[in-house]
């Protein structure tokens, strides 16, 4: 994969990771059990999304196409 690959999957891997964390429920209602979990799992996407960028724009400035 070349650093466009990663810079669209680093991409999707952050949109993703928001995805998960703003779709947990809210504190005290029905499924809030899983509330702290989820936003967890959601936040750990988003910085595995952004080290993906980071290294992917890092690539891509010293590419030689």
């Amino acid at each position: 994969m070349g650093p466009r690959q990663w810079i669209a999957t680093g991409a999707v891997a952050t949109v993703a990771g928001i995805a998960i964390a703003g779709t947990a429920p809210v504190f005290g209602t029905p499924g809030s059990s899983r509330t702290h979990a989820q936003q967890t799992v959601g936040g750990v996407v988003v910085v595995l999304g952004w080290l993906l960028l980071a290294w992917a724009i890092h690539a891509f400035g010293r590419a030689k196409d």
